[in-house]
């Protein structure tokens, strides 16, 4: 009797040290400066994409379309927290995407952009 209490009590004991508590942050992509001054000093019609870049720094990707240059701009935030048991685990992720794209024409004038910026939240 005395042996199967001491291996219920090991086998509990083990069972917390192989749980826990998970907590993590990711950030991928160009992480570029994302403030509303940036954007308030491109004008469509008169940026260029010289001023696109260098304001804020290489794209995450460059398309080009017909007559067109595309550049497109991607970070993404991932925030998340979970337990991790032996029988049960629950993981909660939440993902931001800052994205700005901008257009330009043949002559290389902005011709149009568009940015979603979400504000930093509190740790």
């Amino acid at each position: 009797m005395r042996s199967k209490i001491l291996l219920l009590i090991t086998v509990l004991l083990c069972t917390s040290l192989l749980s826990g508590c998970v907590r993590f942050k990711s950030k991928r992509g160009v992480e570029v400066a994302w403030q509303a001054e940036v954007v308030e000093n491109l004008k469509v019609g008169v940026s260029t994409r010289g001023d696109v870049l260098d304001l804020l720094g290489p794209p995450s990707q460059v398309i080009s379309l017909d007559e067109e240059t595309v550049l497109y701009y991607l970070f993404e935030k991932a925030k998340g927290e979970g337990m991790i048991l032996i029988v049960y685990n629950t993981i909660k992720i939440n993902t931001r995407y800052d994205r700005a794209i901008f257009f330009f024409d043949e002559h290389d004038v902005m011709t149009d952009f568009s940015t979603r910026i979400h504000k930093e939240e509190p740790e």
